[in-house]
């Protein structure tokens, strides 16, 4: 057993923290608490996903402001056959467009890492992303077509048919995907709480169980509820 130096409590011999005031036990003879490989790549998942989030709606916002400008409303060069409207259209439509091929990269790499018991869902998430991709797509390529067809009212309308028909079938498939692993997610919820049910206090900042006596966690020094099951916060007991 090793005593506190602040409180004399006395301490398991692995401990690093004391469990009674949260001071740094002398030796720190335990090692760290290994990480969950798992959040690291749900971190970088996140920190990706927000990025493109942010980076489509900058460039949303910029494009309205663009669009806006007195001196922009109506500009047509001579020697280009699209007004500027049209053509700031289309560049905010293709950095969206290579946005979104970016992030299915990174999503078809880290999202069955991130969330092993979801694997099966990506390629669902991927079909959507690439049903908006065909939106942007035809966002983008609409205005030239029009310029470049002599009679463009049957090439659209027939486009339109084509990409409305592929869109459903993707999307129906994304359904069947989800509605076959239904059965799976749902047999992996487990409604028993262990926990909750017992005198353990798990520790939110390190995930390691502390007997309910703890104050503070003797893995990372964190500060542990009194409530059985409950998990730790900032707050004192």
């Amino acid at each position: 057993m090793i005593n506190c130096p602040a409180c004399q409590a006395l301490n398991e011999p692995n401990s690093r923290f004391c469990i009674n005031c949260g001071q740094v036990l002398p030796g720190n003879q335990m090692a760290e608490p290994s990480s969950n490989p798992s959040l690291v790549y749900r971190r970088y998942l996140a920190i990706a996903t927000a990025r493109v989030v942010i980076a489509l709606f900058l460039v949303w916002f910029l494009k309205g402001v663009l669009l806006n400008l007195s001196f922009i409303e109506g500009l047509i060069i001579p020697s280009i056959p699209f007004s500027a409207a049209q053509m700031i259209n289309l560049i905010a439509y293709l950095v969206a467009f290579v946005l979104l091929v970016g992030f299915t990269q990174t999503l078809r790499s880290h999202w069955a890492l991130s969330f092993p018991t979801l694997a099966n869902l990506a390629p669902a998430l991927l079909v959507i992303i690439y049903v908006i991709l065909l939106s942007i797509a035809y966002q983008a390529l609409l205005p030239i077509l029009v310029e470049l067809i002599n009679d463009p009212r049957d090439f659209v309308l027939a486009l339109q048919v084509t990409l409305a028909i592929l869109a459903v079938i993707l999307l129906a498939w994304v359904g069947k995907i989800i509605y076959d692993a239904l059965p799976g997610w749902l047999g992996s919820i487990r409604f028993d709480m262990p926990n909750a049910a017992s005198n353990n206090l798990i520790c939110a900042h390190c995930g390691k169980v502390n007997p309910g006596d703890h104050q503070y966690c003797g893995y990372c020094g964190q500060a542990l509820f009194s409530t059985p099951g409950r998990l730790t916060g900032d707050e004192e007991p």
